[in-house]
């Protein structure tokens, strides 16, 4: 009798922490750069040679509590391309020469410890 009430209670503790698990304890982050990919024409007046990025983030579910962080834009290719960080054009890209190949678009925010994915600019 003892072992079976025993049993019964391992049963139900494990029921208890089965229902922990899962349901319910989902957590969606997404954190990106939009556009993903932009275009201007470096032989263009502003606004033709540029493009402005900005930062888009949803967070749904159970997530963990880890601080955002405000992080800086940045550019591959710094001799062809540049971007503000300053207000209020923070984000905004400008083509100073073509470029052969897309050029990276990047910002170190985070989101609850998410990295922002990065984006593309293609000078003409």
């Amino acid at each position: 009798m003892r072992r079976t009430l025993w049993l019964f209670g391992v049963v139900i503790a494990c029921a208890f922490l089965a229902s922990c698990g899962g349901y319910g304890n989902t957590c969606t982050i997404n954190a990106a750069i939009t556009p993903s990919n932009a275009t201007a024409d470096h032989s263009a007046s502003a606004p033709g040679n540029q493009a402005q990025f900005s930062l888009a983030s949803s967070v749904n579910g159970n997530c963990p509590l880890v601080a955002d962080s405000v992080g800086v834009w940045s550019t591959s290719d710094p001799a062809n391309t540049t971007i503000s960080n300053q207000a209020p054009t923070e984000g905004l890209a400008t083509c100073l020469n073509a470029t052969s190949t897309p050029v990276m678009i990047a910002n170190t925010s985070t989101v609850r410890g998410r990295s922002f994915t990065s984006a593309t600019l293609t000078c003409n």
